[in-house]
């Protein structure tokens, strides 16, 4: 368990740690799946646009326009072959983490208003109510978790 939620003795009970713990797990789970997407999506975008370039220079440009001998080129070069399958693959990686990065947004997001939801159950008003919000700003500068409205 975190060191900050295990510091939360005086403001909340294990049930509601082991909440806010999972919320943690879960905003790291999407966090690490976001980042992979967007790491995919640069490596094909950067893929691509260098073999655009490298048609152009190398393919387009000395054969003077001649569409026969650029589809000759790049059908006879395995290189050709090789840079396009890398770059279908990014692609298919790229979507691929980012289904998996909406599931984990779609999971943390409801254990998020979850929590929310069920705050006047976990900290009854009005004495615990103050705990309560001394709870939700920890998590908000510890971890970046909104817990003070549902919005996204």
């Amino acid at each position: 368990m975190e060191s900050h939620i295990m510091m939360l003795n005086q403001q909340t009970d294990e049930p509601t740690k082991q909440m806010l713990q999972n919320l943690v797990d879960r905003k790291r789970k999407f966090d690490k799946f976001k980042q992979k997407c967007f790491f995919y999506q640069m490596f094909t975008f950067i893929t691509l646009m260098g073999f655009m370039a490298y048609l152009y220079r190398f393919v387009v440009q000395p054969s003077g326009g001649n569409i026969g001998y650029v589809f000759s080129s790049f059908v006879n070069e395995t290189l050709h072959t090789f840079l396009v399958l890398t770059i279908v693959g990014g692609y298919a990686t790229s979507l691929y983490f980012k289904k998996k990065e909406e599931k984990a947004e779609k999971e943390y997001h409801n254990l998020r208003c979850e929590i929310i939801k069920k705050s006047p159950d976990l900290w009854p008003q009005p004495f615990h109510w103050q705990k309560r919000n001394e709870v939700f700003k920890v998590m908000k500068k510890e971890f970046d978790i909104n817990l003070f409205h549902e919005s996204k």
